[in-house]
């Protein structure tokens, strides 16, 4: 009976401290999503498939700015519809905001995060590349680069430089229908990626 009374004692405690905390787990739950590097030079910039503006508009404001070392820009992204792919269409977004067509560079076949890094690194190795500078939201950016780091290995330097400027905000996200939709989805492929692991991944 006594002990049955501790469990009751230690469940209303927890259930205490999980109820005042809750807000605090939740954001730093939401918090681990995110992650960014000291922004460096690297050869190239890779921006991402995915959102409306963000993630194109801060790969843009990085390349004018000169981050990037050879003058090029990876725009990732398979079909969408028609003839269109995510990365032609981005393309159009990128010269209209002054980047030159002869500094875009397309890997637009991919379909998954992972199929970007693979086809951003074929991209890559063709042009004798070293090191990229990957643009995504933030609420992908963790998952994002340690799928980049797997399929490419350790001979290629990766810097994460998610979008500053963001219709995702990780303060109380669990209040925002859109919000929590993103941090579920991402966890449940952080959740994928650990039962089923990576297709494609560099020699160790």
């Amino acid at each position: 009976m006594f002990k049955c009374l501790k469990i009751l004692i230690a469940f209303i405690i927890l259930a205490v401290l999980l109820y005042i905390g809750h807000g605090f787990i939740l954001k730093e739950a939401g918090r681990f999503l995110y992650y960014k590097d000291e922004l460096k030079p690297a050869d190239v910039i890779v921006v991402l498939a995915g959102e409306e503006t963000e993630r194109v508009e801060h790969g843009v404001k990085l390349f004018k700015e000169g981050w990037s070392r050879k003058d090029r820009i990876i725009l990732t992204g398979g079909p969408l519809v028609w003839k269109y792919t995510w990365a032609t269409l981005m393309r159009e977004h990128v010269e209209h905001l002054g980047v030159p067509k002869s500094a875009i560079l397309l890997a637009d076949k991919s379909r998954t995060t992972e199929e970007d890094a693979i086809f951003t690194k074929e991209l890559m190795d063709k042009h004798g590349y070293k090191s990229c500078i990957i643009v995504t939201s933030p609420y992908h950016s963790r998952r994002a680069l340690k799928i980049f780091k797997r399929v490419m290995g350790d001979k290629i330097k990766i810097i994460s430089a998610p979008a500053e400027e963001s219709w995702f905000r990780f303060d109380e996200w669990w209040k925002r229908e859109r919000d929590r939709k993103r941090v579920m989805n991402e966890y449940s492929k952080f959740i994928w990626l650990l039962i089923f692991g990576f297709k494609n991944e560099a020699p160790a």
